[in-house]
């Protein structure tokens, strides 16, 4: 969001200003008691104009009073039943939604006001571009090539006897598809923390996760 004070977007999402305390991403939930319905936001400056939240998902209606008084607001989120659009706000109103993994969805008063920044960008889960990705782990293409056989398989127990004899080399690969490890859909997600960055000035990195930033603790 388009605001740099911190204890005030704190109070627009719902957390307890005073809650605040600087740690690390690895710390978040150190020394907490957390309720069942307790929420943390990690947040912090990432330049002059502009502040990042990171941590569980920030609540859809706060994006129109982070962007009151002419200031502008983002939310991207993903859980693992898949990847939600990017939300637009603007002056305390929403501008867009931008479909993450569906190029066409775009809705909104102004449906197309985040078009300018997704240029050269990826977002059609359906697009094999992925697939010439020099860092794409090795034996990626062969290990979904099998799977996608597995679909053709009468019953369950020739899908069992189909794992059984998988070779070995593909079980970590295994475990990152049962883990929700997509290129596709990873590439989609990329594609719209670029965007946002685009939009901030800044995109999210190493640097910025590896900082000491404000916590704040929303029930």
């Amino acid at each position: 969001m388009e605001n740099t004070d911190l204890a005030q977007v704190a109070a627009q999402i719902g957390a307890d200003p005073a809650s605040g305390v600087m740690c690390k991403w690895e710390d978040l939930a150190r020394g907490l008691d957390i309720g069942e319905n307790t929420r943390l936001a990690w947040m912090g400056s990432i330049n002059n104009s502009w502040t990042q939240i990171v941590g569980d998902p920030t609540p859809f209606d706060a994006l129109p009073a982070l962007s009151a008084g002419n200031r502008r607001a983002l939310r991207v989120a993903w859980t693992v039943d898949g990847v939600h659009d990017i939300y637009y706000a603007v002056g305390g109103y929403y501008v867009t939604a931008f479909g993450v993994t569906k190029p066409d969805a775009r809705k909104g008063q102004d449906p197309h006001a985040l078009d300018s920044y997704a240029t050269g960008l990826q977002f059609d889960i359906q697009d094999a571009s992925w697939e010439s990705d020099p860092d794409l782990l090795p034996g990626w293409h062969e290990y979904s090539a099998w799977k996608e056989t597995l679909y053709d398989l009468p019953d369950d127990d020739m899908v069992d006897d189909a794992y059984e004899s998988m070779p070995p080399e593909w079980s970590h690969l295994l475990d990152l598809s049962l883990n929700g490890y997509s290129p596709q859909l990873a590439t989609c997600i990329t594609s719209a923390l670029i965007l946002v960055g685009r939009v901030t000035g800044r995109e999210l990195d190493e640097t910025w996760m590896e900082g000491h930033h404000t916590r704040y603790t929303i029930s």
